[in-house]
């Protein structure tokens, strides 16, 4: 009879061991592959201008200029992202660009600093900053309408856009301080 509850107790070891084993690798070798759908956000900005041909004034008359500059975030693409943008503004001549006024300059939505005009809200997707500027004029006073006169025929003002995705940030100059580094 001892020999057959120690029979019987070893079965049930066994069994319970097998039991043990099997649950034990079951669970350890489940597999699962789930795959995770990751995209990264991308800024497509453009830069927009207003900018006819401008009708010839003489140097001496202050000429004015219609000059509607403006960005947009209207790129295409599901990851497209609201960024914050900035804008700095150069002259093809130097001594020209130093008599230009900005005309209807937004101080309101726009803020000067370190070279660039920053837009102050975030720029949300599908749409676009207020005007920065809406023109310019050349005040004569400040140059040689003699020696500048030929030169005021090509003259240029150059617009340089950057923007980068405003997650994680309140103001764009702490954004772009920290993608300057």
């Amino acid at each position: 009879m001892r020999k057959k509850i120690i029979a019987l107790l070893g079965l049930i070891l066994i069994f319970f061991f097998f039991l043990g084993y099997g649950g034990t690798f079951a669970y350890l070798s489940d597999v699962a592959v789930k795959e995770n759908q990751v995209t990264i956000g991308h800024n497509d900005t453009t830069i927009e201008e207003e900018f006819p041909s401008p009708t010839p004034t003489p140097m001496e008359k202050n000429p004015s200029y219609t000059k509607k500059i403006w960005v947009s975030n209207k790129g295409e693409g599901q990851a497209l992202v609201d960024c914050f943008v900035r804008v700095a503004l150069s002259y093809s001549n130097s001594d020209i660009g130093n008599a230009v006024i900005l005309d209807g300059l937004n101080t309101t939505d726009w803020t000067y600093s370190d070279g660039f005009y920053y837009y102050n809200q975030i720029l949300k997707k599908g749409e676009s900053t207020s005007p920065l500027i809406t023109g310019f004029h050349i005040d004569s006073s400040k140059i040689d309408p003699k020696k500048y006169e030929e030169i005021l025929k090509n003259f240029e003002i150059n617009v340089y856009e950057e923007s980068v995705q405003s997650e994680g940030f309140t103001d764009p100059q702490s954004a772009f301080a920290h993608y300057s580094r």
